[in-house]
Formats: C-alpha cells, structure tokens, sequence
C-alpha cells in the first residue's frame, strides 16, 4: 500500500477520475448564496439537487468555493452550515472540501466541519488555499496574513482531514516561482499545526511538463507529505498521471 494519496478536482460533474483516486472533488460551487456553481444570474449544478456521482472512484466530494465565488465571508450564520450539512448528507457526498478564495468566515468553516465529522458515520472536510508568495509572505500582505490564520485556526481545531495546498495559478507556475514558493509552503503549513500527512500539493494539468512535475513529485516525497491533488484531472495526459503513480508507488 502506498504511502501517499492521488486526488484532484473537475467542474464537469460526469467526469470519471481516473482509477486510483483516493479523493475526487466536483464544483466548483461559487454562487455561495444559492449553493450552486455558475453565478446567481446563471446558476449551474448544485449538490442540494444532484446526488454524488457513484462511478467515480475513492470518496466523492463537492467543493464549497473557489475561484470567482460570491460573495466574500461565506457562508455566515448557523443556518447555512446546517444547509451544507444537510445538503451533503441527503445526496450522499463522502463530504465538503473548503476552497478558500473569497475570504471565508473561518469560524463558520471551523463549524461546519466539525458537524460533519458529527455526522454517522462521519462526513469528510478539506480546506483547500493558494499557497504562493502571500501565503508565504504573510507580513508582507494582509490576505497571506489571513491565510495563515485560518489555517491555523483549523489546525488547532482538528477539524479537516486535509489541507490542500494550490501551488499555481492559471496554469503552472514558473519554474522560478515553484522553486522559491512550494517547499516554504510546504514547512509553512507543517509549522502552522498541521500534521505532515495531511498536507496535499496541488498542480494544474495546465501548463504542466515533465520538469515541474517531477519537481512536485520530489517535494511530495522529500517532504513525506499526504500526497498530490490535480486540478482539473480530465485533460491529464495519461503519461503523466502514470508517472504520479509510479512515482507514490499507488497501482
């Protein structure tokens, strides 16, 4: 058995991962006022509606958040933690991954995480965040400051299963970036409180080559971390996710 977990992210709900995925999420659920992906004008999917995808391979999560969700603070009071909850439970998701780009209310995610591990059996969470130069640079820029806290606020709270670390943007990074930005992230996070082995690294199939692959690869390992997530793993080249495979020794 390895020691390392695969997993990654589609917003395309009838995409299959590939087989060895430990962790595939669907969203991405930015319209956070109506639960849906989309925008409030143009509403998509919603997991109040569409039940967890059972062809897909390991636990079957939605994502709560990401690039472009409205609005900021999110989500804000009891009844909208008990609506993620409920939501969750009643179409069957293994649970709810936090993608933290509006700047959520981390007292409430703290929240909500800690009712789903409440659930029987327990439900999944993950906090999920961009972890480059302001994460790193957190005197330096007020939100890698609040990045820093929420993450150790839900490290104190024992309350995520994993803490997802996005080292990209809209594709990969730099080679200049990545060096000088994922193993800091990497020591970061560990020394914000989180167990080694539920530190995930996350790269994008966009923009990805063989070097920044393997240089991922080689942090993953030298750092003896949880293992690494994918986004958007429909349009992986099959060379390169045999190669992850290889490389975290999973079949």
């Amino acid at each position: 058995m390895s020691n390392f977990i695969i997993g990654g992210w589609s917003q395309n709900i009838s995409d299959v991962a590939p087989t060895g995925f430990d962790h595939t999420m669907y969203g991405m659920i930015t319209n956070l006022d109506g639960l849906t992906a989309g925008t409030p004008d143009s509403p998509g999917w919603s997991p109040k509606t569409t039940a967890a995808p059972t062809a897909a391979t390991g636990s079957v999560m939605w994502t709560y958040g990401g690039a472009g969700a409205t609005p900021e603070n999110m989500p804000r009071n009891k009844a909208e933690n008990n609506e993620i909850v409920s939501c969750t439970n009643q179409q069957h998701w293994a649970g709810v991954d936090f993608d933290d780009e509006s700047t959520m209310d981390i007292n409430n995610v703290v929240a909500v995480m800690k009712k789903l591990k409440r659930q029987q059996p327990p439900l999944q969470s993950s906090y999920t965040f961009l972890a480059g130069w302001d994460y790193n640079n957190p005197t330096a820029s007020s939100s890698g400051k609040l990045i820093n806290d929420a993450v150790q606020k839900i490290a104190q709270a024992k309350c995520s299963d994993r803490f997802i670390l996005m080292c990209y943007g809209d594709d990969m990074w730099s080679n200049a970036d990545i060096k000088a930005n994922v193993g800091p992230a990497i020591e970061r996070t560990i020394n914000n409180g989180v167990p080694k082995k539920e530190v995930i690294l996350a790269l994008t199939s966009v923009g990805l080559n063989a070097e920044n692959l393997d240089y991922f690869l080689e942090q993953v390992r030298s750092y003896d971390i949880g293992g690494l997530f994918i986004w958007d793993f429909s349009i992986l080249p099959p060379r390169y996710l045999s190669k992850i495979k290889n490389k975290l020794g999973i079949n």
